[in-house]
């Protein structure tokens, strides 16, 4: 088993899915240390402040044909344009030539990444959780001037997946620099993964697990734990065959739907894989009286499930909530992981 998984492994902590609704990023990394410096701290991503930090804009940097217009908060993908080629280019020789720096997320794009670099360096080092988009999901969400999704455009079929690789290999190397001993976990996004088996996403069960693996493996590569995170329901089966260590999924809304696939679940369990739940609901159901026993007794229900210890997390992000439901949803991810070691 990997070190840092066994490392990780048998432990109870909370950690956050990503997007926050703050507009400063110092106060979310404020909220983020005070809620979360005993357990797994994350980088916020805050949609509210920029457009860039949508999850969708967020990585997109250097991609060919990229157009943004941040006035009618639109992205997509030119391959008519008059330095697609060149740029196609270029992107495939830095990708064949692993030019990590080439592929770095600019501060515009990702305050709070660079704002947690300079907090770690004051120490000390522990978990740090981070995220990318998934080369499913962008390849979907990203439409060509033909209103195609560029995941079915040949060419970033093909590097689509080694691409966003290499923004996992740079956001790793901006963690490490700033904390050497930051044990780092890379949650990659795959909400597009709710329409595997429908005509909006017609490839073939290997050749998305080939795509995830291909991230997954330098993810693993470079020292880091993988996890992968899905809000809604899907074929759960071919997620836990891929190489992940952490499986991050919507709880509150689909935890009976994971059980279905037992036998995948076994396994995935038995090669010590461990469960992020999102059991804590991104909602106005945080407001229900008695909630938090609720939610308790719904895990208790499934200790087998948890015998390799767990994350707990929201069920998505909570970009759409006020700050004051947010601060609210990850204390009861706290508390509901402290409850749960202490069992």
């Amino acid at each position: 088993m990997n070190p840092l998984l066994a490392e990780l492994k048998n432990n109870f902590l909370a950690t956050g899915v990503g997007s926050l609704p703050y507009v400063d990023t110092r106060d979310a990394l404020g909220f983020v240390f005070r809620a979360l410096s005993d357990h797994i701290p994350f980088w916020p991503q805050l949609p509210r402040r920029s457009f860039y930090e949508n999850m969708y804009v967020q990585f997109s940097e250097k991609l060919p044909g990229l157009m943004i217009d941040e006035s009618e908060k639109t992205i997509g993908i030119n391959t008519q344009s008059e330095t697609y080629l060149a740029e196609l280019e270029v992107c495939f020789h830095k990708i064949e030539s692993k030019d990590t720096d080439y592929f770095a997320i600019s501060r515009s794009y990702a305050e709070g990444l660079y704002l947690l670099s300079e907090r770690l360096k004051e120490g000390p080092a522990g978990w740090i959780k981070a995220q990318l988009i998934g080369p499913i999901s962008l390849g979907l969400s990203l439409w060509d001037e033909n209103k195609n999704p560029v995941l079915y455009n040949p060419e970033f079929e093909e590097f689509l997946p080694a691409f966003l690789s290499l923004k996992a290999a740079w956001i790793i190397k901006k963690i490490r620099q700033a904390s050497l001993d930051s044990k780092i976990i890379i949650f990659i996004d795959e909400p597009y993964l709710v329409a595997v088996g429908t005509s909006q996403c017609s490839l073939p069960r290997q050749a998305i697990k080939a795509k995830i693996n291909q991230l997954v493996d330098i993810i693993h590569g470079e020292g880091a734990l993988a996890g992968l995170h899905c809000c809604g329901n899907t074929d759960w089966e071919l997620v836990m065959e891929t190489h992940i260590d952490i499986l991050n999924f919507d709880a509150y809304g689909y935890l009976d739907k994971l059980f279905l696939y037992e036998n995948a679940l076994a396994a995935f369990l038995k090669k010590g894989g461990i469960p992020a739940i999102g059991i804590v609901p991104n909602n106005d159901d945080l407001l229900e009286a008695g909630l938090e026993e609720e939610l308790f007794k719904m895990l208790q229900q499934h200790t087998s499930f948890l015998k390799n210890g767990a994350l707990i997390t929201t069920s998505c992000g909570c970009s759409g909530l006020s700050v004051a439901l947010t601060e609210k949803a990850h204390r009861l991810s706290v508390n509901l992981a402290e409850r749960l070691a202490a069992i």
